[in-house]
């Protein structure tokens, strides 16, 4: 929680150990010299030991002083600490809602909504000019479709007249050929066996006078409709023109809306309109909960200074600690439990630094070695570690 310092590696490993392991290495203690090269390394290794030590109670003093803001705080009064609580929860609840924000999902991506942003003010209109325009096309196609549809109809019952003309024809040329057959045929027989023809002339004349009428009535019909379809697809080819050309009006109006906008119909363009806005609002409430924050973050702060604590602005990324007792327990119990392994490793690095301030004077008492310029520069390391009064 309050910035754990990173354990510093030891700079003596079991420094009794290590004396011990120093002194046998030495195999002339005639040789005053390698005493004082010796004690000399014990001094500076003493040194930084205590270097260590002091680093160690560093870290244990501000560790305590954490743990005093702890109780501190849950030592105030219901209505102080009510207050700091109330304005933690504003706190966690902005972060919480800024955090939400830019883990969010964007319905548009940043080159969508540059571009309507750059034409807000027309895109309004715009989407109800393409549902309209829409909506007309949609009728235009369908009166076109009806006119392509009656101008085929037409066209192919023309074709069917074109093809009853020539029918009719064929068979005004073989009604003609049978009446010449049999008007020879009763000829032949007339002037062969002087039989009587009248009866049998007089039933052809007839039966042909009855096929020619009833084609001419069929042609005159067929011309009669011929004109009436002549004139009906005259219209409908006329009517077809001009919906085509307010097809192709809409639809170039349509397709410019689309190619400047990247949709293809109004719906798209509708949803990135409210994509737009929602993101639009996301923004001003980001703005607006941004501001919140930093007014309610002041506010904290205030009322932390009031108290007579350690640090006041750790507070402000601890929030969730102010707000909520189990988190506060937490924080407490890890902060003890990190004291308690400060402690004892302050023991053991004392022990260590007393073992070795110890073996330097059983060795000088061993070898009689006193010269005063060891003596003096002992007492120094013993003034700056605060082992011995000078």
């Amino acid at each position: 929680m309050f910035g754990r310092k990173k354990d510093k590696k030891k700079i003596l490993d079991e420094t009794f150990d290590s004396v011990i392991s120093e002194i046998q290495k030495i195999d002339d203690w005639d040789n005053p010299k390698k005493v004082e090269h010796y004690i000399l390394d014990s001094c500076e290794q003493i040194i930084a030991s205590t270097k260590e030590i002091e680093a160690l109670k560093a870290e244990y003093r501000v560790l305590t002083n954490y743990l005093k803001d702890i109780q501190t705080i849950k030592g105030l009064p219901e209505k102080e600490y009510k207050e700091i609580y109330l304005v933690a929860k504003n706190i966690e609840e902005l972060d919480a809602s800024k955090k939400a924000f830019k883990n969010s999902t964007r319905p548009l991506t940043e080159e969508q909504f540059v571009l309507i942003s750059e034409n807000e003010e027309l895109v309004p209109d715009t989407i109800l000019r393409m549902q309209k325009n829409e909506k007309y096309q949609m009728k235009v196609e369908q009166n076109m479709r009806a006119l392509e549809a009656k101008k085929s109809e037409d066209e192919i019952e023309r074709d069917q007249i074109r093809h009853s003309d020539q029918l009719i024809r064929k068979l005004s040329v073989l009604v003609l050929i049978t009446f010449a057959s049999f008007l020879i045929l009763a000829i032949i027989l007339k002037s062969a066996g002087g039989a009587d023809i009248g009866m049998f002339l007089t039933t052809i004349l007839f039966v042909a006078a009855v096929g020619v009428f009833v084609m001419y009535l069929k042609m005159s019909k067929n011309r009669k409709r011929n004109k009436e379809l002549l004139k009906s697809l005259n219209q409908t080819i006329g009517l077809l023109n001009v919906v085509r050309m307010k097809y192709a009006n809409v639809t170039r109006a349509l397709e410019f809306e689309k190619e400047k906008y990247q949709v293809t119909n109004s719906y798209e363009l509708n949803y990135m309109w409210e994509g737009y806005l929602e993101m639009v609002r996301q923004q001003e409430q980001f703005a607006s909960d941004n501001d919140d924050f930093v007014y309610f973050s002041k506010r904290l702060l205030r009322i932390l200074n009031g108290l007579a604590l350690y640090d006041k602005k750790i507070w402000l990324n601890q929030v969730s600690a102010l707000v909520h007792e189990d988190i506060m327990q937490n924080v407490n119990h890890d902060l003890v439990i990190r004291r308690a392994k400060l402690r004892d490793r302050i023991a053991e690095e004392t022990r260590s630094l007393k073992s070795e301030r110890d073996e330097i004077d059983r060795l000088m008492k061993i070898h009689n070695y006193y010269v005063p310029e060891i003596l003096e520069i002992i007492t120094s390391v013993d003034k700056l570690c605060g082992l011995k009064e000078a």
